[in-house]
């Protein structure tokens, strides 16, 4: 199906034949010099058609010409003389006149097919410059990655030894104080906020050294629904630990509802480290818990992505965690990703950096959006594990 525009100059085209035909047939013979103009204005809607469709509508417009001038120029031979005016050409002049309508037709169609491939090979490697472009780009940012990965390892092997040491010596001194007062005295309140920033920075530290050096990957088939159940369940409890109070079941601290969608997670497995994706999907989540805020709802659901099963790639398991919070901004669509980046003040920006580092190290990748009904998706795409008698 022609597109309109096309459509239109191709009845344009013919319309002019047909005008130029009604001329030709209706001018007296004795107007020899009308007759010359006549034959002359036919090469114009034969190049047209070849313009606009090389050599094919070239082709088609000659002989469609040549169909409608042949009763016109042998008016005479077909005993038409009652009816039609002839042209009062020569029959040598005739007959050069439809062969080069059609030479005409076949030229300029053939080089404006020529000039349409060319054209089409030009934007095809345009294309294919952009794709490269756009590769070399993506290349440059993982290689300014990569030169922050080896600044964070040469920092983290300097904070190993000069700061891990130290801060356990200052967290077990800390205790042993705070043992010598009460409960309710001040002293003691401050030492053990001593021992929870000790903690923090702790914690802190590790994040560095897991990011900059990364365990290796040890693959097994693993349950999907478990795994999320599993997360849940941690999440949950970590409030518990963290609070002391008694939670509402699938519920953490700040009312949060957490739960797993069984739905359309059955009998799919995962090809992964376990330790590895549950520390993935307790980043995503934690991050989802603390957008809610108060008494939200963050929903994980897992499903299969693709036609095969089995270990050899042609499944892909998508893990994805929603929440009810306000979605990300513009800026955290961008570099929530990237390493550094955060929102949050006592934020590192490294979770969802090890979170995409790791998700990577498995061969998926993972996807940050906003939901159409608002709040956060986070999409986590995993390679499947084989079934239990699956060939």
């Amino acid at each position: 199906m022609l597109p309109k525009r096309d459509q239109l100059g191709l009845a344009g085209i013919y319309v002019a034949i047909a005008v130029i035909t009604g001329l030709h047939y209706f001018t007296s013979p004795h107007q020899a010099h009308l007759h010359d103009i006549y034959r002359r204005l036919y090469y114009l809607p034969i190049i047209l058609a070849a313009f606009l469709h090389g050599l094919r509508g070239g082709l088609i417009a000659a002989v469609v010409v040549c169909l409608l001038y042949a009763p016109h120029a042998w008016a005479g031979a077909l005993g038409l003389h009652g009816h039609l005016s002839h042209d009062p050409a020569t029959a040598t002049q005739k007959v050069l006149e439809m062969i080069l309508y059609l030479a005409v037709g076949t030229v300029t169609g053939s080089l404006v097919s020529r000039l349409k491939g060319t054209q089409r090979r030009l934007e095809s490697a345009a294309d294919g410059l952009e794709q490269s472009i756009e590769q070399l780009r993506r290349a440059e940012e993982k290689l300014v990655q990569e030169a922050q990965l080896a600044a964070v390892g040469r920092l983290s092997a300097g904070l190993a030894h000069e700061i891990r040491n130290p801060l356990a010596s200052i967290k077990g001194s800390a205790e042993l104080l705070a043992d010598d007062f009460g409960v309710e005295h001040p002293k003691r309140r401050l030492l053990q906020v001593l021992v929870d920033e000790a903690v923090r920075l702790n914690d802190v530290l590790t994040r560095f050294l897991a990011f900059a050096h990364p365990a290796p990957v040890q693959r097994e088939s693993v349950v999907a629904a478990m795994e999320l159940e599993t997360v849940v369940t941690l999440v949950c409890q970590r409030d518990v630990a963290v609070t002391g109070a008694g939670l509402a079941p699938g519920h953490n601290a700040s009312g949060v509802s957490v739960r797993f969608d069984p739905a359309g997670s059955e009998g799919l497995r995962l090809l992964v480290d376990p330790r590895q994706v549950r520390q993935v999907l307790l980043n995503v989540v934690l991050n989802a818990v603390q957008a809610c805020g108060d008494r939200g709802e963050v929903i994980l659901r897992g499903e299969r992505r693709g036609e095969r099963r089995g270990e050899d790639g042609g499944a892909r398991a998508i893990l994805s965690v929603r929440d009810s919070g306000p979605g990300f901004s513009p800026e955290a669509l961008t570099n929530a990703l990237t390493p550094f980046y955060t929102t949050r003040s006592e934020g590192t920006g490294l979770g969802l950096a090890i979170t995409h580092r790791i998700v990577e190290q498995h061969g998926g990748s993972i996807r940050l959006a906003n939901r159409p009904n608002g709040g956060g998706l986070v999409e986590i795409e995993l390679p499947c594990g084989a079934v239990p008698g699956d060939p």
